[in-house]
């Protein structure tokens, strides 16, 4: 084969150029310290370096907003019911202390406005909230889990499904008629023991409410406190139920109440509430209702608020007021205020008959005054009794209801513990991908450098050897 000057020409230059192109490439990878400018360099390193960024962004996400966000959110929550659990605590140590103390109107007006400030305690920490959303709310992130003003033109439809745990057997003092001025005797006086539901809400529309039993219409006996003070006690039909609109009560007949008992039977109550005061409990989160003034009916479910924490993992950061706040608390708590007042009134109305007595020297008078303040005293004998039974009852339900706190914090606890193992992990697996990203994309630069002053010195020595090839001319041969 003949080697001509212009081959040997062309491949000195076709070899120059590789040599120069690999000088370049080792020089741009040098400067950017990565192995390839465009994915057609190397389609594999490509592909690889888009897997490992997009799981390296996802895990940026996770611990960067998720995880923390999450953890925020929980963390609020956890603040929140541990403050319930503190007034639960403290409401029970009354309770304690308010079966053999409290004695005096002072002491037992200074109680009732202690657990009304707790009360008030209660569902204002039910409000907290996180970076400006409700965290008990469920969904309804843009709505307080409570009324922060007076609504009294809003109008609420509400229906409750009630088992046999919502009916407790309370005594009621039967017998005094507030729409006579005249005292009955002593003896017509009782302190009956009924089966008691206390609704969701007191201070109910006057209306007939729907009453069911398994789906059976119940008849409905609508009696106002108002009109006839104790009165509303005195009968309550066997197969029937009684509604007392002031006090939110339902008194349970005989028959239903066995039914319930026996047959795990529930009872169905839709009612209207006709205005709204500050600190109440909103009726759309806990209850199928509908808001008249809005126009807008509401269903009861589970509404769970999940994030993604890690791959293919979420977790659950509410906790529903539904499950915590209920009306329960407030209602049991009322109980023992309205016990504790009654015993003061009654203890007002004897400081005021024996006030009168001191008054006057008219026998028949003295006579009739002294009536009343046996009866007053039978009265106060029953309401300390009911009072003292309030207290009672109020440790037990008040220990179940920190119960329940306290497996709701369990559960938050867990949840958060979990938090905590996946951002640990997500730590290690931040790492490594970071590693793995690096591997692929990013040079050795102490082996680059190497290969760059090896390539450097053969670029040198193929521009000597290629001057040797093309430095003769046509010329040196015509001399």
């Amino acid at each position: 084969m003949r080697i001509t000057s212009g081959m040997m020409i062309n491949n000195a230059l076709f070899n120059l150029n590789n040599n120069k192109k690999l000088l370049n490439t080792l020089n741009t990878q040098l400067g950017t310290t990565k192995k390839i400018q465009r994915p057609s360099e190397d389609p594999i390193i490509a592909i690889r370096a888009l897997r490992l960024r997009s799981t390296y962004n996802e895990i940026e996400q996770y611990l960067g907003k998720n995880i923390p966000d999450a953890r925020a959110w929980m963390k609020t929550s956890q603040e929140a019911i541990d403050s319930v659990n503190d007034v639960l605590t403290d409401i029970t140590t009354y309770c304690n202390q308010g079966v053999n103390d409290y004695n005096t109107v002072e002491e037992r007006e200074n109680l009732v406005a202690s657990l009304k400030e707790l009360r008030n305690q209660i569902y204002a920490d039910g409000d907290a909230d996180y970076a400006g959303r409700t965290v008990f709310t469920g969904y309804k992130t843009d709505s307080t889990l409570t009324f922060q003003e007076d609504e009294l033109d809003t109008d609420y439809t509400i229906t409750e499904t009630l088992d046999f745990s919502k009916v407790s057997n309370d005594k009621r003092i039967v017998g005094l008629d507030i729409s006579t001025t005249e005292y009955v005797a002593g003896s017509a006086i009782t302190n009956e023991e009924l089966h008691v539901i206390n609704l969701a809400y007191n201070n109910l529309a006057v209306g007939t409410p729907t009453v069911t039993v398994n789906g059976n219409a119940v008849a409905v006996t609508v009696k106002s406190k108002e009109n006839m003070g104790d009165m509303v006690y005195n009968v309550v039909p066997d197969n029937g139920v009684v509604y007392v609109p002031e006090t939110g009560e339902l008194l349970v007949g005989n028959s239903i109440y066995e039914n319930m008992a026996t047959n795990g039977a529930t009872l169905d109550c839709t009612y209207n509430k006709e205005g709204f005061h500050k600190g109440e409990l909103r009726p759309e989160h806990y209850f199928d209702c509908t808001n008249h003034k809005k126009g807008v009916s509401y269903t009861k479910k589970d509404q769970p608020i999940n994030y993604t924490i890690n791959f293919n993992q979420s977790i659950q950061i509410n906790s529903q007021g539904k499950d915590i706040l209920t009306h329960d608390i407030g209602r049991d708590l009322d109980t023992i205020i309205n016990s504790v007042t009654r015993a003061v009134e009654v203890q007002n109305k004897i400081a005021e008959i024996e006030g009168l007595m001191t008054t006057t020297t008219d026998e028949s008078e003295l006579a009739k005054l002294r009536t009343m303040l046996d009866v007053a005293k039978l009265e106060l004998t029953y309401a300390e009794e009911n009072m003292g039974e309030a207290f009672s009852e109020g440790i037990t339900n008040f220990t179940g209801h920190q119960d329940r706190l306290n497996v709701e914090l369990s559960d938050l606890g867990a949840r958060l513990q979990r938090l905590t193992l996946n951002e640990e992990r997500l730590n290690d697996q931040k790492l490594n991908v970071k590693e793995q990203k690096s591997e692929n994309e990013e040079i050795d630069s102490e082996i680059t450098t190497v290969e760059f002053i090896a390539a450097q010195n053969v670029y040198d020595a193929s521009l000597a050897a290629s001057a040797k090839v093309v430095q003769q001319t046509l010329l040196d041969f015509l001399r």
